[in-house]
């Protein structure tokens, strides 16, 4: 058993903290476990008897539509308590799936518990992560229907680099990338060959360079403009 350092780093981005506010999350006691690419992190059905928070690498959320299709509605990144909801809930209506590499720590609904009755400005906070969990979620559908092959690339790679950035995750415009283009064309509901054309526009455009795991946006607002990304549902 640890205890969690990225709870406090994640829920004082967004809100000031008192110095007891900031101690309950620091010996807040995890189990923190390492996944590997692909790996089943939570399985859809009866919820467990707690949530997890990304730690470090990817994850995605996967919705099974057949016996072996998947429909994927988010990605998460360090700092993202990614079935905070389960908390709540009796039955999870997806799996949580390992994209490359990831830690996970998993928080027990006790200690959960503990934190909605004894600290009203912490449940806030966690209440807001699963509010802007929601509105990415509506953004994901709406650009879906919106949006040309090239935009909703594009736009999901401003999202990408603008959560990542936000985390300290982003160098000289660029960040890590665990998802290859055939990966990205699972998660847009996209053929292979029509994320390949549309990534290939966004290089001739000169708004995008990848290459072997990373991404680099050469011309972030260049890139935001194009595909009428608006940073304001991120709540950043």
């Amino acid at each position: 058993m640890a205890n969690s350092r990225r709870l406090e780093a994640s829920l004082s981005r967004r809100a000031d903290l008192s110095a007891t506010e900031r101690t309950v999350l620091r010996e807040l006691p995890v189990t923190r476990t390492t996944y590997s690419d692909g790996a089943c992190i939570v399985s859809e059905g009866p919820t467990q008897n707690g949530s997890c928070l990304l730690v470090e690498g990817m994850a995605m959320r996967a919705h099974r539509v057949g016996p072996s299709d998947r429909v994927i509605s988010a990605l998460h990144v360090p700092g993202d308590f990614v079935d905070l909801h389960a908390f709540l809930l009796d039955h999870l209506d997806h799996d949580i799936l390992a994209v490359g590499p990831c830690t996970i720590e998993f928080i027990s609904s006790e200690h959960l518990t503990q934190i909605t009755r004894d600290h009203p400005n912490l449940t806030r906070l966690l209440w807001l992560d699963t509010l802007i969990d929601a509105k990415i979620h509506r953004v994901w559908v709406a650009t879906r229907s919106a949006l040309r092959g090239p935009q909703r690339v594009g736009h999901l790679l401003c999202e990408l680099h603008a959560r990542l950035d936000a985390v300290g995750l982003v160098s000289s415009n660029g960040f890590a990338m665990p998802i290859d283009q055939r990966g990205l064309a699972k998660v847009l509901g996209y053929s292979v060959v029509h994320v390949n054309h549309a990534i290939r526009d966004l290089r001739a455009d000169g708004l995008l360079e990848w290459d072997r795991g990373h991404v680099r946006l050469p011309d972030p607002t260049g890139l935001a403009r194009h595909v009428r990304f608006d940073p304001a549902y991120l709540e950043l």
